[in-house]
């Protein structure tokens, strides 16, 4: 097909860590490693262009979805969230989650699988995952002295977002959660030299990926399995980073090549392989909350922001995560202690003062005292 009959409908030209579209290179949070030479420890997402013949629209997404917008500086901004307009009152979405469990054999001998038992643990990633704040439900959560309910931390996130709504008796029943969760079998991934090698680490060794290779197989896995565009695929991976020029990638998110199912891919890790506390689930906390706030990628443009968390330059999507990348709290929970990331609410990235999310708060840690300048 000639190019006169193709037009661009979705660009998906974020700043990511495979190159920038807004002039400005990425550094990320001080956490290196003493056991990869040049660590940074970041997010990513991934660009994606889809291209339809003329006439041809893009195919529905498939989970539900609320529009908003605000106003900075006599422009509107415009975002999508998953779930339900807050708004509205007590509306309970469900997202079905589908967890691919991953195993990468390296040419180097070392075999580093979700479902082996975790360095120092007595059970794998798969059953700590399952039993943790961001699926079960067991959880209370707290911002500061107030209780956002107890459920999953990326439901008690959105909810302390927009507490305004939320706090009040019409929408105290408000939820976003990932249900049902679904398994699918440990793929194998045979990594060859070219594209990833094993290092020491402070207990297991560490997996090293490069992301370009990954993401052929993640796309291709999510036809071949079957998963259906009304689910949230989630790729996970145990001491296993992703590359791209260096180390190391610890999650990213993007979609299909249709642009109509979001995927994520998080590692679960040791500790101390940084020496800011990102273990366990802090990679899977980052990249389920950014999915929740910014699930199809361009359409969540913000007014820029940056020089905060793992990003130096400026950049301009709503991703919740990168401004607190490293920052991290406890959950004692079914006789294990989490780790998930601190997440910045909307009110922080659309400069709304006083915030209208729990306590007035900018970030469910509190993180900033206010809404960050125009970034330059």
């Amino acid at each position: 097909m000639s190019d006169s009959k193709k037009f661009l409908v979705l660009c998906l030209c974020l700043t990511t860590v495979l190159g920038t579209s807004f002039g400005q290179q990425i550094q990320v949070v001080k956490g290196d490693s003493p056991y990869i030479k040049g660590a940074k420890p970041m997010f990513a997402t991934i660009p994606r262009s889809i291209e339809l013949a003329d006439g041809q629209v893009p195919p529905p997404v498939q989970i539900p979805l609320w529009n908003g917008s605000f106003v900075f500086n006599g422009t509107t901004f415009h975002t999508a969230m998953v779930g339900t307009d807050p708004s509205l009152g007590s509306v309970t979405s469900k997202i079905p989650m589908v967890i691919v469990p991953l195993q990468f054999n390296f040419s180097n001998g070392t075999s580093l699988s979700a479902k082996q038992t975790v360095c120092g643990d007595t059970t794998n990633t798969v059953t700590r995952v399952k039993k943790s704040p961001v699926v079960s439900n067991a959880a209370t959560f707290m911002a500061g002295a107030t209780n956002v309910g107890k459920t999953q931390y990326i439901d008690a996130f959105q909810r302390a977002n927009f507490w305004n709504f939320v706090g009040t008796t019409a929408g105290k029943n408000y939820h976003v959660k990932f249900a049902p969760i679904q398994m699918k079998p440990l793929q194998i991934i045979n990594v060859p030299g070219s594209s990833g090698t094993s290092v020491a680490g402070p207990c297991a060794k560490i997996g090293e990926v490069d992301i370009n290779f990954f993401d052929n197989i993640a796309m291709n896995l999510i036809t071949q399995l079957g998963i259906p565009a009304n689910t949230l695929p989630l790729f996970l991976s145990y001491n296993t980073f992703w590359t791209s020029g260096g180390c190391c990638i610890l999650g990213y998110h993007s979609t299909n090549n249709a642009g109509n199912q979001a995927y994520a891919v998080a590692a679960y890790s040791d500790p101390g392989i940084f020496s800011v506390p990102i273990q366990d689930i802090h990679a899977l906390s980052h990249e389920l909350g950014e999915w929740m706030d910014d699930p199809l990628l361009p359409v969540n443009i913000v007014p820029a922001w940056g020089h905060v968390g793992q990003v130096g330059g400026c950049q301009n999507n709503l991703e919740v995560g990168d401004p607190v990348t490293g920052s991290a709290f406890t959950v004692a929970l079914n006789g294990f202690t989490y780790h998930p990331e601190d997440l910045v609410f909307y009110p922080w990235f659309a400069r709304i003062t006083p915030s209208t999310s729990v306590n007035g708060w900018y970030s469910f840690l509190n993180a900033f005292a206010a809404p960050q300048p125009l970034c330059h």
